[in-house]
């Protein structure tokens, strides 16, 4: 059900907003009390204002009937077909699942065949991405393989959900909705904002029918997971191979003393691809190193971008990348996930920052190799120390690796 604080015509229920203490719009107790002795929730408030005097409105959306199909041009390999079917079992078993599969393995690939059948079914459908350059892309992706399916997305300033048959949204805007949703994809569980957010845990399981379908993907998992995987509370099924079957690249680490012996490394490094014409995504842990890297790159190259989540014009810049009219690119943690290039090398810069975790290098690794004909790359971590988390993210890609070369040499 869609769920609002104003009362329409179409509404069907009525709820105090806020009762025995807690805040039936984000399940918080998070409370404040103001001069008139009123609750308010602080959890929610910025979605606007809630209080004990007022209500919650539930209302049906509307949804349309009819015939769906999935318009694939290519195969799925068998580690797909694999990932798929451990899907489709969950959902048939009405049981919540965990994918974890390596990055460049199509895990959106792989959850085509579970939402055709839930389509086709009549049922309410979301796929939910943290991070909305992300959600974009995919939503992209679904528009060209369901063609009969009328596909919305939701993310700030953009919340037009009727009649559709799949709804693609961030987290945050699952403050809209009450048991709505029969199956609920969940990408990059371990991306920023979601990774350890318990308010955005509670919308999505707010949303969720009591007898609908979680179904989580990432390229790694966390101890929360693995706990309710050993407790039987949740599927596990993973994945060590990219669908072209070549290695992971793994990351090399790269120390250095001071700012100016980086410096000197990273221009040996880079010029090496300026007389190869290869690209490279140079990450860094903050925007304001991000705008001082870009400005000494162009020293070496005329035509370099930085971009962040601040970056008000990211798409386009990402497009021109990808057209290849320039080779280096400086980039925030925003390009860590959900975006394929064809040939390029990494570096991180200050790897062992706080802001760089295991998860984040690990993505980070993945957008190298991704695409058949450009399977290799190199990875590059510069720091003045070896972190743990570095550490750990080289040692689940080697482990990967090694998975997927056991498996590959006993078919």
């Amino acid at each position: 059900m869609i769920e609002s604080i104003y009362k329409t015509k179409d509404s069907i229920q009525s709820i105090e907003a806020i009762k025995n203490g807690v805040c039936q719009r984000c399940f918080g107790n998070n409370l404040h009390k103001d001069k008139f002795n009123n609750y308010h929730c602080l959890d929610c408030y910025k979605y606007s204002d809630i209080n004990e005097t007022m209500r919650l409105y539930r209302r049906n959306r509307i949804m349309i009937s009819k015939i769906h199909i999935l318009n694939l041009l290519y195969n799925l390999t068998e580690e797909q077909k694999k990932g798929s079917n451990f899907f489709v079992n969950c959902f048939n078993n009405n049981n919540p699942g965990f994918l974890q599969a390596v990055c460049g393995a199509g895990k959106t690939e792989m959850t085509y065949s579970v939402i055709l059948k839930a389509l086709n079914q009549g049922l309410s459908i979301a796929f939910i991405i943290p991070r909305v350059e992300v959600l974009k892309e995919v939503y992209n992706r679904f528009i060209r393989c369901f063609p009969k399916t009328n596909i919305k997305i939701l993310y700030e300033n953009n919340k037009d959900f009727e009649f559709a048959d799949i709804i693609f949204s961030t987290p945050q805007q699952l403050i809209y909705f009450f048991q709505e949703f029969d199956l609920l994809i969940l990408d990059e569980v371990d991306a920023f904002p979601f990774v350890n957010n318990i308010f955005l845990e509670r919308l999505v399981m707010k949303s969720v029918k009591t007898d609908g379908v979680i179904l989580y993907m990432s390229a790694t998992i966390n101890n929360k997971y693995l706990q309710l995987i050993n407790q039987n509370k949740l599927k596990y099924f993973s994945i060590a191979s990219r669908y072209h079957f070549r290695d992971l690249s793994i990351p090399k680490f790269i120390q250095y003393n001071n700012h100016k012996q980086m410096l000197k490394i990273l221009k040996q490094f880079l010029k090496i691809r300026l007389e190869l014409n290869r690209q490279c995504i140079i990450f860094v842990p903050s925007i304001n190193f991000g705008h001082i890297i870009k400005e000494w790159l162009l020293e070496l190259q005329d035509k370099t971008f930085f971009i962040s989540s601040k970056t008000k014009y990211k798409k386009s810049i990402v497009k021109e990348f990808r057209r290849g009219d320039f080779l280096f690119l400086v980039a925030t943690t925003v390009l860590e996930r959900g975006v394929t290039f064809s040939n390029i090398d990494c570096v991180v810069i200050n790897s062992d920052h706080e802001v760089f975790s295991k998860e984040s290098l690990i993505q980070i690794s993945g957008r190298v190799g991704r695409v058949v004909g450009y399977e290799n790359g190199e990875v590059i971590f510069l720091s003045k120390y070896l972190s743990t988390s570095m550490k750990q993210c080289k040692k689940e890609i080697v482990n990967m690796n090694e998975r997927k070369n056991n498996e590959v040499q006993t078919m």
